[in-house]
This record gives structure tokens, C-alpha cells and sequence, in this order.
């Protein structure tokens, strides 16, 4: 295990929330290459049809972008990013694609109500600074019968990161469930996985991690 400074981690606690500059390009493509079966999860609980309007919070260096772009025809992708340095990256290098990437603030989800079949959230649910008042934002910009795709490290695994500090908000399902109660979402499963990985600190884990479907009710 690599030993960081007090320094050390708070910095990589901070690019983990909000990617910034060169350093910043590194931890995007490290965060790409470790969350990659967290993403490839929350893609697979999408049942993409031809057409179908996807939003992504948090995409990062959005490497995974391809895979569902090709889950059907015309599908029509929208990333926000807080990070100026993943989009800027992200707008220069998918210019080959119809995806549109926008920079945003991270609480007010900049669109008309009922806009997207499909929101997904991979590995930033922590970061939310208003929880409930963002997944309000979620429910707003969802179709009715559109889903919000939440992937998230659980707590019990989180908890042990010496990086996680107080910028993460930590989750397990009931605490998914808590979230969306008062919601006009309705949660059809949490499915739970596992996998192991390279931590950021360079040591091998078993991560637990969760995909939650939350269907939007008429």
C-alpha cells in the first residue's frame, strides 16, 4: 500500500469529488479504469430502445460512452460535469460521437421537466451536497416511466478508505431507499456486486458495490 501524506489525501479527496487541470486528467482516467464494472453495471440495468434520451451526472473522462451509444440506434446522450477539466477533455475528444457534454454547478439540473428516459449516476452519489433536493432535480428531468440508474461503493466498504473524508455523504440500500421515500421515484431493485480492484492508494480490494433502478411513477 502506497502511504500518502494528511496533504496527500485531502488533495485526492478533493480531484475524487471534482476532477481539476493535469493532475486531474490522471485521477479521470484512474477513476475510468476503476469504476469501469461499476458503470458497466449501471449501462446493463438501462434497457436502451432506438431514440432514448440518456443523461449522465458525472461522467468523467466519459471512456465508457461508446458502450451506450451502441446499446441502439440514435440514442441521444447528455453528460454534466461540475469539472471543467472532464468536460473540456470530454468535448474535445467525442467529437466523433452526437453526445453533448455541459458544465453545470451541481445542484440545479439545467432542463425542462420530463426530458430524459434515463439519468445515471456512477460513483458520485457521495458528492451531492443536497441529496434529497438533487434527486428532486432527477425526478424533475425524468419522463414518466424513465428510470435514474444509481451505482455506489457501499458504506460498509467506503468506510474503511482512509481518503473518504467529509466530502462524501456514504450509502447502503436502505439508505438509497431513505433517499428516494418522498419521492415520486420508486425504487424497482438495488442489485448487489462485487469486484476486486486497485484502491487509489495501489492495494488490491474487494469492493461491494450496489446498482439501484428508480422508476419514475405517473
Amino acid at each position: 500500500m502506497q502511504n500518502l501524506t494528511e496533504e496527500e489525501l485531502q488533495e485526492l479527496e478533493k480531484q475524487l469529488s471534482c476532477p481539476e487541470g493535469d493532475n486531474g486528467i490522471n485521477v479521470g482516467n484512474i477513476m475510468n479504469e476503476s469504476n469501469i464494472n461499476m458503470t458497466l453495471s449501471g449501462i446493463e440495468a438501462m434497457d436502451i430502445q432506438n431514440q432514448d434520451k440518456i443523461l449522465e451526472l458525472g461522467h468523467g473522462n466519459c471512456g465508457h460512452l461508446y458502450k451506450i451509444l451502441e446499446k441502439a440506434e440514435n440514442v441521444e446522450y447528455t453528460g454534466l460535469e461540475i469539472s471543467k477539466t472532464m468536460w473540456q477533455y470530454c468535448k474535445e475528444n467525442y467529437t466523433d460521437t452526437t453526445a453533448s457534454f455541459l458544465l453545470y454547478e451541481g445542484q440545479t439540473i439545467p432542463f425542462e421537466e420530463n426530458q430524459f428516459d434515463f439519468v445515471l449516476s456512477v460513483n458520485n452519489v457521495y458528492f451531492w451536497a443536497e441529496p434529497f433536493a438533487f434527486i428532486k432535480e432527477i425526478e424533475k428531468v425524468l419522463k414518466v416511466g424513465g428510470s435514474c440508474i444509481i451505482s455506489f461503493a457501499q458504506k460498509s466498504f467506503m468506510e474503511k478508505l482512509p481518503f473518504v473524508r467529509d466530502k462524501f455523504t456514504l450509502y447502503d440500500d436502505q439508505a438509497i431507499r431513505n433517499l428516494v421515500a418522498d419521492t415520486n421515484l420508486q425504487v424497482e431493485s438495488i442489485q448487489s456486486f462485487s469486484d476486486i480492484v486497485t484502491s487509489k492508494l495501489g492495494d488490491s480490494v474487494n469492493r461491494l458495490y450496489g446498482v439501484a433502478v428508480l422508476k419514475k411513477k405517473a
